[in-house]
Order: C-alpha cells, then sequence, then structure tokens
C-alpha cells in the first residue's frame, strides 16, 4: 500500500487540487501542516498558503517551525509564523529541500560603502522571481541608490545570461 492511501482524509483535504503533497505534520493544539510540491500550508490561526519562492528561511526545533515570508517589497518588515508540530515526520526535510530548490541566485553587492543589498532570484513556475533586501542604513526610496541597484540588478542577470 502507497504512504499516500494512508494519509488521514483532514490532511487530504488541506491538498488543493492540482498539488502533490510530499509531507505532513499535526500541530498542537489541532490541525496540521502540509507541504505540495508548490507551497508550504500552515494554520496559523486558518489555513494559510506560502509559495516556495516566497519563504525567506524556515527553523525547525524541538518545540516546531518558525517560518518567515520574505518581503514583498523594499519597505515592508518580512513576517513571521510559528506553529507547534506534535511530530515532525519528513515535514523538515521536505520544507527545507523545497526552500533551497527554489533559489537560483542569492547575491550581496555593495551600494554605498559598507552598505548594500542582497539580491535573490527564485523559481516560480516557468521563470524567475528577483527580490532585493536592502541594508539598514539605506533607503530603497533613494533614486541615486535604486539607480545603483538596478545597475547591480542588471550585471547579475547578464552574467547569468537572464
Amino acid at each position: 500500500m502507497s504512504i499516500l492511501r494512508r494519509v488521514p482524509p483532514d490532511v487530504r483535504a488541506h491538498v488543493p487540487k492540482g498539488e502533490r503533497l510530499l509531507a505532513w505534520a499535526r500541530v498542537h493544539p489541532g490541525g496540521v501542516a502540509v507541504a505540495t510540491d508548490t507551497a508550504l500550508y500552515l494554520p496559523v490561526p486558518h489555513m494559510m498558503r506560502f509559495s516556495w519562492d516566497l519563504i525567506a528561511k524556515a527553523t525547525f526545533t524541538e518545540e516546531g517551525v518558525l517560518v518567515v515570508e520574505g518581503r514583498q517589497d523594499a519597505r515592508s518588515p518580512d513576517r513571521a509564523w510559528r506553529v507547534l508540530l506534535e511530530e515532525s515526520r519528513a515535514l523538515p526535510t521536505v520544507v527545507y529541500e523545497r526552500i533551497t530548490s527554489s533559489v537560483v541566485v542569492s547575491e550581496r553587492v555593495l551600494l554605498e560603502g559598507d552598505l548594500g543589498a542582497r539580491i535573490v532570484a527564485r523559481r516560480v513556475g516557468d521563470g524567475l522571481r528577483w527580490t532585493m533586501t536592502f541594508d539598514a542604513g539605506l533607503d530603497p526610496g533613494d533614486p541615486e541608490v535604486r539607480a545603483r541597484a538596478d545597475v547591480a540588478l542588471a550585471g547579475l542577470r547578464s552574467t547569468l545570461g537572464v
């Protein structure tokens, strides 16, 4: 019998049509965390979808998992959620693999003295999503800083041929 046939119905109910279940775990005090081929679903407090390319990091401890969703733009803060896992099963391994495999390039560039930005390209479907995270002390709204960042991004894309 396949392992997926042994998945409880309450877990299967959280796997959207067209997505493939990779791992799951029970969450305390109730609910489940579900990893599919395209996203991580966490009950925080209702079931939320975190696309792999938008998760900046996930940290697992004996108490559970902390998921940090990356910034949607340079001026908004990262958002974080913590869930307590009753048992982790294969979830940590799958989450690590999915987040890591979504990163195509991650490069830090200097823009003003020792200050700079991290440029990251992550797989999204058939394409790439580029993000830039500026160091504290740099204003991403400053036209000169933005111009240097855009030049750095163009150079990196040219080097990669994208």
